[in-house]
């Protein structure tokens, strides 16, 4: 079982071993094979990891990633993170507060109870993030504001809380179409690391998946 215990801590990068130990009893037995079958064709058995001496990977070196390697690499983080969202599924907050209940009292208590919610927060967010830039682009093009207050995309009503790639500043951004009132565009998109775009959505070139 060490090899894809090993595998697997290391694809979840943050996850200390224990942990990795918690979460990997809990897979299934399909799931384990699949570990041990990536393990045989990558770690396992595939080539040497030492540097590409060779032309060719010289070129490749300085030529940088392609998109395409990047969309794998994505897969993966996808493929590992799925195994995560169904430990937080098992031991999300209704969960801890109804088997695990706190003194608020006590501030080491108060404290692991928090801390374990952001954390949960966070790995949600990565997820609902990962699911999103899976999918492909099915629509591209500039945002129009109505005369009801909505913004389309062609025909399509962009909702609040909608997840969408606006192209800002030369480069794509991802984020949430959040509504304020107060701000000066009445709307905002609120950014992947909570950074808050108060831009013109009208004529705003975007994209969305699905």
């Amino acid at each position: 079982m060490e090899f894809e215990l090993w595998l697997f801590a290391v694809k979840q990068l943050a996850q200390s071993y224990e942990m990795s130990q918690v979460i990997y009893s809990q897979l299934t037995d399909a799931e384990k094979a699949d570990l041990h079958k990536e393990y045989e064709s990558t770690i396992g058995g595939g080539a040497s990891g030492g540097p590409d001496k060779s032309p060719e990977g010289d070129k490749k070196k300085n030529d940088g990633k392609t998109l395409k390697e990047y969309r794998d690499l994505m897969n993966s983080f996808h493929n590992a993170m799925s195994i995560l969202e169904r430990f937080v599924e098992k031991n999300n907050a209704k969960h801890l507060d109804r088997d695990y209940p706190i003194d608020p009292s006590d501030p080491d208590e108060e404290f692991m109870h928090r801390i374990f919610l952001n954390m949960e927060t966070s790995t949600l967010q990565v997820i609902r993030y990962l699911n999103h830039t899976a999918k492909d682009v099915t629509m591209e093009g500039t945002l129009h504001k109505e005369e009801n207050g909505f913004y389309y995309l062609n025909e399509k009503q962009i909702l609040e809380g909608q997840l969408l790639e606006f192209f800002y500043m030369n480069r794509w951004e991802i984020g949430t179409l959040c509504r304020n009132p107060g701000m000066v565009y009445g709307h905002f998109i609120l950014g992947f690391q909570n950074e808050i775009f108060d831009v013109d959505l009208n004529g705003l070139k975007v994209r969305l998946r699905g």
